[in-house]
């Protein structure tokens, strides 16, 4: 298919260009050409009519589960990914180290179109399954499955699409400490650590309040608008521990998954100032169909809440792609970069939207449309 295309009269929202407005978007041989008013395409390019749709940069999702067959928990990437007009999945740890070989079939496979980056658990062996075996089995957290030396050369060999590791904040000896924790951070040097914020079955964690103390700067709490964490004290307000990691650089991210989401606590959190830094699904085969759905799906989730559309489509792009230091490639529609674009429609009317617990009725949300991967039409499924 062809990697030339005229984009026209769309409203453009790119946060990272500060550009809110109608504009025609110019892609030639799969990059972004120019953006402005009225543009001329090249002797037979094709032009798409894209007026009154909304086109933002590719989307990004930081935390999905995309290696089908590793495991029983994971989708097809193209499933969650430009199907669903997102161009770029970031597998949130499903594989482990000694695993991560087989996870990367899916991440180069020719047929998948979805770009696909990846947190990577610091165990020698994890993978994500229906019944949470790796933790019916107690393997994730019994420290012999650590070998910080192997897991920092996988970090290395995989260096182009591992852009971190993903944590279970499981204890062992010290409730308070744990190991899983301290080894990521003395392999990953400045690449973001993921973490799960909840408990898992089977395998205790450390508390919320001693995980928060020890995530540096630049790391990324998953699941942080669930119910009952420990972010919120007794009285209502979020606790010592939690704005004082947010104030050094710690960042929220949504991760609805089926359960660790709730419209009662994002409530209460972004009243306290406490916004998502990003916008995530935790897509897996549990929350496909509901209560998840898309990436647009819960990004309307955020804006049915309050927040304006604008920031709402940074915490999907221009925000992503900063946590996972690719800002220089991805999450904006800057000229010369990879041709990634976002196309969704605006539905409006009385539009039911759950996190799985409680409904409520917007006034609009956000459908994908399709979108451009390096330049390549493809239509939302």
């Amino acid at each position: 298919m062809s990697n030339h295309v005229l984009l026209r009269g769309g409203r453009v929202i790119d946060p990272a260009l500060d550009i809110d407005g109608v504009a025609d978007v110019l892609v030639r041989d799969g990059r972004i050409a120019e953006i402005g008013p009225a543009l001329v395409p090249d002797d037979g390019m094709p032009v798409r009519d894209v007026s009154g749709l909304v086109v933002t940069p590719g989307l990004i999702d930081l935390h999905v589960h995309v290696y089908p067959g590793l495991g029983d928990f994971c989708l097809h990437p193209d499933r969650v990914g430009v199907q669903t007009g997102v161009t770029t999945v970031i597998d949130g740890g499903t594989s482990g180290v000694s695993t991560f070989g087989l996870a990367r079939r899916w991440i180069d496979d020719p047929d998948v179109q979805t770009r696909i980056l990846a947190f990577m658990d610091p165990n020698q062996i994890y993978f994500a399954t229906k019944d949470f075996i790796c933790h019916k089995l107690e393997i994730a957290n019994d420290p012999r499955n650590l070998d910080v030396e192997s897991a920092r050369a996988a970090l290395e060999e995989h260096a182009d699409v591992v852009i971190g590791c993903k944590v279970r904040a499981c204890s062992t000896d010290d409730p308070r400490r744990s190991p899983f924790l301290d080894a990521a951070k003395d392999i990953t040097g400045d690449m973001p650590i993921m973490v799960h914020l909840g408990r898992f079955p089977f395998t205790p964690t450390i508390p919320t309040s001693d995980l928060l103390a020890a995530l540096r700067p630049g790391d990324v709490v998953t699941h942080a608008y669930r119910g009952a964490s420990g972010v919120l004290g007794e009285d209502g307000k979020v606790t010592p521990e939690l704005r004082d990691a947010v104030d050094r650089g710690l960042r929220l991210d949504v991760g609805h998954s089926g359960t660790d989401f709730r419209f009662a606590t994002a409530r209460v959190l972004f009243e306290q100032g406490y916004l998502p830094t990003t916008i995530s699904t935790d897509l897996n085969v549990f929350n496909l169909d509901k209560p998840v759905v898309s990436l647009p799906e819960t990004m309307s989730k955020i804006w049915a809440l309050g927040v304006p559309l604008v920031d709402v489509i940074a915490m999907a792009t221009a925000n992503p792609a900063r946590v996972v230091r690719r800002d220089g490639e991805l999450g904006t529609l800057a000229s010369g970069r990879e041709a990634d674009v976002t196309v969704l429609r605006i539905e409006e009317g009385a539009i039911p939207l759950s996190d799985g617990f409680e409904t409520i009725v917007a006034e609009r949300r956000l459908a994908p449309v399709g979108c451009l991967r390096a330049g390549t039409w493809i239509a939302a499924a």
